[in-house]
């Protein structure tokens, strides 16, 4: 799977470049991002500006994201669309992620 990165002092955002985050590409992101945010050992912001669709193999590849990321720097979403927002809300998941609307208004963005 492709994606953008941007390296700033203090954290790494990644952003996808598929409109789908599913079972054909979850595995591969998922560990992409394992490896880079071992590398950086930094807080990682996943921006899925770009992804419209997320099933639960896409899910569980941020859950495992997030679970990596636990003992570094952390991990933050941003710029959800409606139908991946609404993915974290049903499972609930939307209380354990921290989420932004987008990079550039998160907190993130100011100190980075």
């Amino acid at each position: 799977m492709k994606f953008e990165q941007e390296n700033y002092a203090n954290l790494l955002v990644v952003r996808p470049e598929s409109s789908r985050l599913d079972s054909i590409v979850a595995p591969e992101f998922r560990q992409s991002v394992i490896e880079l945010a071992a590398e950086q050992n930094t807080l990682v912001i996943i921006d899925l500006i770009n992804v419209e669709f997320m099933d639960s193999s896409g899910l569980g590849a941020v859950i495992g994201c997030y679970k990596a990321t636990q003992g570094s720097g952390g991990l933050a979403l941003c710029n959800l669309h409606d139908d991946v927002k609404e993915v974290f809300r049903l499972t609930h998941m939307d209380r354990i992620f921290e989420i932004h609307d987008d990079f550039d208004s998160s907190q993130y963005r100011q100190a980075a």
